[in-house]
């Protein structure tokens, strides 16, 4: 990547930026960030006033996140994109959820392609990825794969299997793949990191561990970040 490409740094809420705003620091040149508000309609609109206003070379999406009992992953640990779901769009049936191209209705298009449910990303090469875990260190795990995002979260073990059952995820959020879809019709290069805060299933608030998905959310893209713009 090269080093005047401007990112751009979003996430729902202002305290899953902190950490970030440390790693990257305050003079870091070509990298904005900017909270969005909760949920699909809040991070697809804020995502879309930011890139009419400053069109980036690439959004990144960063925050704590559940993670799926089949993830194998834990809090503390961390999760990259490398497709995002929008999992409760579409009809429960008697039979079953129908997703939005079972019922044949497109989210968005462009040049020809359809969205229905699913919203390619950039997610890191193996090689890359890696490179990321080598500089984390042997502590939090740190998977790629599906994100599941919602309107209303996963607060209970048969909401959760749910989701495992129709789409295999590793975790879960609000806000990703709409953020995702802004970037893909605007033809921007998008991707999500999510540091692990709880479990998804039956909803434990005590047990959440906010700062620490957080910090280690802005440590992968910290680490990312360099290591993309040191390359050619």
């Amino acid at each position: 990547m090269q080093s005047n490409q401007e990112i751009l740094v979003i996430a729902a809420t202002d305290s899953e930026l902190g950490a970030a705003r440390e790693l990257l620091g305050k003079n870091t040149r070509g990298i904005r960030i900017a909270t969005t508000g909760a949920g699909k309609v809040s991070a697809a609109l804020t995502a879309l006033e930011l890139v009419q206003e400053k069109r980036p070379d690439w959004i990144i999406q960063i925050g704590c996140a559940g993670a799926y009992p089949t993830s194998g992953l834990h809090t503390g640990d961390a999760a990259v994109a490398d497709l995002e779901i929008f999992a409760d769009e579409g009809v429960e049936t008697p039979d079953g959820f129908l997703s939005m191209e079972d019922i044949g209705l497109p989210q968005a298009a462009r040049e020809g392609e359809l969205i229905y449910n699913r919203v390619p990303v950039h997610s890191p090469s193996a090689a890359t990825l890696e490179s990321i875990r080598s500089v984390i260190g042997d502590g939090p795990r740190i998977k790629t794969g599906r994100f599941c995002t919602v309107s209303c979260g996963s607060g209970t073990d048969s909401a959760a299997a749910r989701i495992v059952e129709t789409w295999n995820p590793l975790v879960e959020s609000m806000e990703g793949a709409s953020a995702a879809l802004v970037a893909w019709k605007n033809n921007i290069r998008f991707s999500e990191i999510r540091g692990i805060s709880n479990m998804t299933g039956n909803r434990n608030r005590e047990e959440w561990e906010i700062p620490a998905a957080c910090e280690i959310a802005a440590r992968v893209l910290a680490t990312w970040v360099t290591m993309e713009e040191a390359s050619p």
